[in-house]
């Protein structure tokens, strides 16, 4: 279910993409020779008017085939060919394949917020580790953080993404402590496994088990799923990072826990093993999520405002991984994509659609980056050609499409590893 998940986001992209491309070329009298669903052999294929319809055996990509395209190609002077086309013609025929993909999000997100979504509520602290950089920042538990170097925080997904993409940087965060507004300077630190920065504090979650993993301590000791931690050792515990805490620092000494069942209360002891570096008993919290559906005025508002804090976001991220300010370990590919998609699905049609939404937006932005073979390399050719008043020559556009496919199939290679990386070597 997961291929087919993932199969479906990306026809959807290719189609929409390679569908802006197609229209606005249909708009401006070129003649179209194929438009592919997938790269490689045929599957299936129709031809109507000038155009052959096709469904190719690989599905990661697609592409339209317009007539007199390659700058290889000896243009006949036709006035349906590509290269007969204006300047102005031509860019809104490549741009308009990335810009529909952004558009779709604008499209897509409206019905996220209808169909429902979940969240913690407000980013109000829970816990902060000791000698973390919140603790050092001067944040208490309480806090209520409201906006992330300017930019304003409703939820703790949005909060965590900005502490996320800025490692080893000071970013402001303006904080409501009973009522009274502090602005405080937090330094996350770099986390050299996941490659992204960390600040200590997290969101108040109750001690309540969810999953117990087969054949660890927890299971073994008869611990159940919704069962309340009271206390360890005698000791209140408040919070699921002061209990995940107090497990890491136990050293392997047997535990006792103060258990709550059916209004009943009872001693489990459980002795942490050492799993992956440090000490673990195999259960999860259980996460109260908050769901709530808009109507649809709001459900447009709230979709319009998200669709921009993901634009935001990826503008931050490549402006991060530019200046080398984010690690491009943080990167992945189609694996990854994979998986998160089965996740998404897996969560309901909203966190889908989400998913869907980011990664168009990602998809748009990324191909009116100025890399020759990408769309936004062929706007920078006809922008130059606009102030030059006649094109670049064959050789020297030949030689810039072989350096960009040289980076694109770098970067390819680049998250492919990662995905590996994450898939067999990262626990």
């Amino acid at each position: 279910m997961t291929l087919i998940y993932f199969l479906i986001v990306i026809g959807i992209l290719v189609f929409v993409h390679e569908f802006g491309h197609f229209i606005m070329a249909k708009r401006a009298g070129v003649r179209v020779e194929k438009f592919s669903l997938g790269m490689g052999p045929k599957v299936f294929g129709f031809k109507k008017g000038d155009t052959e319809y096709v469904l190719s055996a690989l599905p990661l990509g697609g592409y339209v085939k317009m007539a007199g395209e390659n700058p290889d190609e000896e243009p006949t002077g036709a006035s349906d060919e590509f290269q007969s086309k204006t300047v102005w013609q031509r860019a809104k025929i490549a741009a308009t394949g990335p810009i529909t993909n952004i558009v779709l999000a604008f499209l897509i997100m409206p019905f996220v917020f209808m169909a429902g979504t979940y969240t913690v509520g407000p980013a109000a602290i829970g816990l902060i580790d000791k000698g973390s950089p919140a603790e050092t920042a001067g944040f208490a538990v309480g806090d209520v953080i409201e906006e992330v170097s300017g930019r304003k925080i409703l939820d703790w997904e949005k909060a965590a993404m900005l502490i996320a993409v800025n490692p080893d940087t000071d970013i402001s965060v303006l904080i409501d402590r009973k009522g009274e507004k502090k602005t405080l300077t937090l330094h996350p630190e770099l986390d050299a496994e996941r490659h992204i920065g960390t600040s200590g504090i997290y969101p108040d979650i109750p001690v309540e088990v969810g999953k117990l993993k087969p054949g660890l301590p927890a299971e073994k000791s008869g611990m159940k799923a919704e069962d309340k931690i009271l206390a360890v050792d005698g000791a209140t515990v408040y919070y699921w990072n002061q209990f995940s805490t107090i497990i890491k620092d136990s050293q392997g000494k047997k535990l006792t826990f103060s258990i709550e069942r059916g209004g009943k209360r009872f001693p489990i002891a459980v002795t942490p093993v050492m799993d992956s570096g440090r000490y673990v008993i195999g259960v999860e919290p259980i996460i109260r999520m908050i769901f709530k559906q808009y109507g649809f005025i709001e459900s447009l508002k709230l979709g319009f405002d998200k669709t921009l804090e993901f634009i935001d976001l990826t503008f931050i991220t490549l402006k991060k991984l530019v200046s080398f300010g984010l690690s491009i370990k943080t990167l992945g590919g189609p694996v990854m994509i994979a998986q998160m998609s089965g996740q998404a699905a897996a969560a309901g049609l909203s966190s889908f659609l989400s998913l869907l939404a980011m990664i168009s937006i990602s998809l748009g932005i990324l191909n009116l980056l100025p890399i020759p073979v990408l769309d936004g390399g062929l706007l920078l050719f006809l922008a130059i050609e606009a102030v030059r008043k006649k094109p670049l020559s064959k050789k020297v556009m030949e030689v810039s499409q072989s350096i960009g496919a040289g980076l694109l199939i770098t970067l390819i290679a680049v998250v492919s590893y990662n995905d590996v990386v994450r898939m067999f070597f990262t626990k």
